[in-house]
């Protein structure tokens, strides 16, 4: 290598890079998540608000339902349902109907906790859309549209290659 250190060059995201949606994707989710960590907490992680929160509204569901309407595989939804039940946030019983099956039930102490994580959540919302609030329910019905289609089009070259 010839030069010295003054003739180093900072990399920079290069053009092409930051049109790959992948990319911008992975970039827009670390660093919610590293802000998510700040504000709501370690204690709760963002899979763990999810599965409270489908639980707030269908208390009682399989296991295997909260992790789909949490957009979590099932290896990921049977570690993070430990995780809360061991931090006693749910609870998992066996299903009466389909023993093969657990019933997840959000407890009192899960509803707090997810009661103070939504206010807090709240609040980081009004940060990450806080230079364009007026556009921000267009831009979440955007990036909801573009989340269903990609969703339909991973499901259909799954269904491709079977």
């Amino acid at each position: 290598m010839t030069g010295t250190r003054s003739e180093v060059r900072r990399a920079e995201t290069p053009d092409q890079l930051g049109n790959a949606p992948g990319f911008v994707i992975r970039r827009l989710y670390q660093s919610y998540t590293a802000l998510w960590s700040r504000m709501i907490g370690s204690q709760l992680t963002g899979p763990q608000f999810a599965v409270l929160d489908v639980l707030d509204a269908y208390d009682g569901s399989d296991q295997v339902s909260v992790g789909h309407a949490a957009a979590l595989d099932a290896s990921t939804m049977v570690d993070v349902a430990r995780r809360l039940e061991r931090r006693s946030l749910i609870v998992r019983t066996r299903s009466p109907i389909d023993a093969r099956r657990k019933v997840v039930q959000i407890t009192s102490l899960g509803e707090s906790e997810l009661a103070r994580a939504r206010e807090r959540r709240v609040e980081l919302e009004g940060i990450l859309f806080g230079h364009n609030r007026r556009r921000k329910d267009e831009i979440m019905a955007e990036m909801n549209d573009l989340s269903k289609r990609w969703v339909e089009l991973a499901s259909e070259l799954a269904a491709a290659d079977d």
